[in-house]
């Protein structure tokens, strides 16, 4: 089996994860891919611009306004709480890409291969 369909199996195992997010698939379907960049790397890619949303999934949110029309929040703010137009937060999904993804990955590689993983730190 070569790299790129290591690789490919990597990212539909990551993409069919009960613990991927998924409301719409439009992440699932067209904001994650998997792609050879050199010879020797493939890359999972995450697209934040077909789904910009991802940051939020990734890094959790704090509670905060929803905004209302035209961008701008609702006059009565957080401690309002009322229709509907607060968000408490979420953190359901937090660690999916730089966690649980990652761990994916070693687990489906160490077992299939019965390899090692072996940790690079590049100092900038």
């Amino acid at each position: 089996m070569n790299l790129e369909q290591i690789g490919e199996n990597c990212t539909r195992l990551i993409k069919q994860a009960y613990w991927f997010p998924y409301k719409t698939g439009n992440l699932r379907d067209h904001a994650t891919k998997g792609e050879m960049i050199t010879t020797d790397t493939y890359e999972i890619k995450f697209d934040g611009t077909v789904a910009p949303y991802v940051v939020y999934l990734e890094e959790g949110t704090k509670e905060h306004d929803i905004p209302g029309a035209f961008g701008k929040a609702f006059p009565f703010g957080i401690g309002g709480r009322f229709n509907g137009k607060f968000h408490p937060g979420s953190s359901k999904h937090k660690g999916f890409i730089s966690e649980k993804s990652v761990n994916a990955i070693i687990s489906y590689i160490c077992s299939k291969y019965k390899g090692e993983l072996k940790w690079y730190y590049l100092l900038m």
